[in-house]
């Protein structure tokens, strides 16, 4: 019996170790996505800036 109660804490230790990792990778990719986002959306943002900056560039030289 003591075998088999053994072999019982060394699975569910096993089980907590692999819950416990699985627990890290999403926490570091969730970190590593924020992180992607805001330079997505910075990006985004400057492009924007710099589209707005030649439709008016060219706007002025047209009517100019």
């Amino acid at each position: 019996m003591k075998r088999k109660a053994q072999g019982a804490i060394e699975y569910l230790f096993m089980i907590a170790a692999a819950l416990i990792i699985v627990a890290v990778v999403i926490r570091y990719l969730r970190s590593t996505g924020s992180a992607a986002g805001g330079q997505a959306e910075q990006t985004v943002s400057d492009i924007g800036s710099q589209i707005s900056g030649a439709i008016s560039s060219e706007i002025a030289n047209a009517t100019g």
